[in-house]
């Protein structure tokens, strides 16, 4: 697990996407940003394989210098998309690790701010043991 988030990690900063796991503890946020949550998907098979679902919520806020538009998280939300594909996806192999992420979808979701947009964009994770 710790190799799979420290791929995501530096794989997103490659993207130039700005990405915290479980929280952005940032005292003074950057908008627009993303925070992601890494979901079981399947129980492990006899192969070794393990799949997961990396949940991204992604943020913008209206500034004095922006104003936060979902158009702004949508081309994030792109950028995600073109270094996971969704068919041929990202693999990587980690000490003994071999992982895949693949990018499934992004929607809009509703904040519950009026001044908050937020979209939800899900990676599909694929590791192997060998």
């Amino acid at each position: 697990m710790k190799q799979v988030l420290k791929l995501i990690a530096s794989e997103m900063k490659k993207a130039g996407i700005d990405y915290h796991f479980m929280k952005n503890k940032k005292r003074k946020r950057t908008y627009p940003y993303f925070v992601g949550e890494l979901l079981p998907a399947d129980p492990t098979t006899e192969d070794g394989k393990k799949e997961f679902t990396l949940v991204l919520d992604g943020f913008n806020r209206e500034s004095e210098t922006t104003d936060g538009t979902l158009f702004e998280l949508l081309e994030e939300a792109e950028k995600i998309e073109k270094h996971f594909p969704s068919v041929d996806g990202l693999t990587a192999l980690v000490k003994n690790q071999a992982i895949a992420v693949y990018f499934l979808g992004c929607q809009p979701v509703e904040s519950g701010d009026e001044q908050l947009e937020k979209v939800q964009v899900n990676l599909s994770i694929k590791t192997w043991k060998g």
